[in-house]
């Protein structure tokens, strides 16, 4: 299992990093990272209704929430860095194709996708894309890291014992979250991806932020079986929940019988 933060964001999402507790459609921030470089314009996609266009979304790539952070605690150079290697990501072909795939949807739909909170099963070519950002991003930010300080991400699986959600982390690290914290990034089940950030602002504050999580391990990797003996029920994920509620096969059943001379 491999869980990375979802690839992108909304703009709302950049300005609560750069300015914690801002009012998310406040400009002023935006237009300071955008001025000095802290941020990417963003990739804008067209949604419509049946008959007409009813306006306009912008996508982000997700390192774009690190460039902000950095450039509020004075990190301006690895800002700077975090945002050019974002705009690399958003101008590459995968990004692109989400684009195609998300231009005339409604901004229902596209809001939806933007926020984590579509099913697999009802956009699998988008989320087959997703997955292939993650992973770029993720391996781009691990580049990043050893120049920049960067918060630390959390992620993993969430599963539920004795009354509490708890997010399991790939490196086999555990942690209590908050319902109301998964509630808010469409992550509340046993089995979804979750992703925690932790920043330490000073001696006595910390932020804790949540963001919907992407399963980019390998599609082969073994599932839940309820045959197996140690089979732990409370790490049942969405895909073995599927695979148990569907139709079974009819049963057949084979007589022999004898033919005469």
């Amino acid at each position: 299992m491999q869980v990375d933060r979802w690839p992108i964001i909304g703009r709302s999402q950049l300005i609560r990093a750069f300015r914690p507790g801002e009012r998310a459609t406040k400009e002023a921030p935006f237009r300071t990272l955008r001025t000095h470089g802290w941020a990417t314009a963003g990739v804008s996609v067209v949604t419509r209704n049946e008959s007409s266009a009813t306006g306009r979304l912008t996508i982000f790539s997700v390192l774009n929430m690190d460039a902000a952070r950095l450039a509020r605690e004075g990190e301006h150079r690895g800002a700077t860095t975090l945002a050019k290697a974002a705009a690399t990501i958003e101008a590459s072909a995968e990004f692109l194709l989400l684009k195609q795939f998300l231009t005339g949807h409604s901004i229902k739909d596209v809001s939806a996708v933007l926020d984590g909170g579509t099913e697999e099963a009802q956009w699998t070519d988008v989320h087959e894309l997703l997955k292939r950002l993650a992973r770029e991003t993720n391996s781009t930010r691990a580049r990043c890291s050893p120049k920049v300080k960067l918060p630390e991400v959390f992620a993993g699986k969430l599963s539920r014992e004795r009354g509490l959600l708890i997010l399991n982390a790939d490196g086999g690290g555990r942690t209590a979250v908050p319902p109301s914290l998964a509630k808010a990034v469409h992550r509340e089940n046993v089995g979804d991806c979750l992703a925690l950030e932790t920043e330490q602002l000073d001696d006595h504050q910390m932020v804790v932020n949540a963001l919907p999580g992407i399963d980019t391990g390998p599609a082969s990797a073994p599932g839940f079986s309820p045959f197996g003996r140690n089979a732990r029920v409370h790490a049942l994920t969405k895909a073995d929940a599927k695979r148990l509620a569907g139709t079974p096969a009819p049963l057949r059943i084979l007589v022999p019988v004898a033919i005469g001379a």
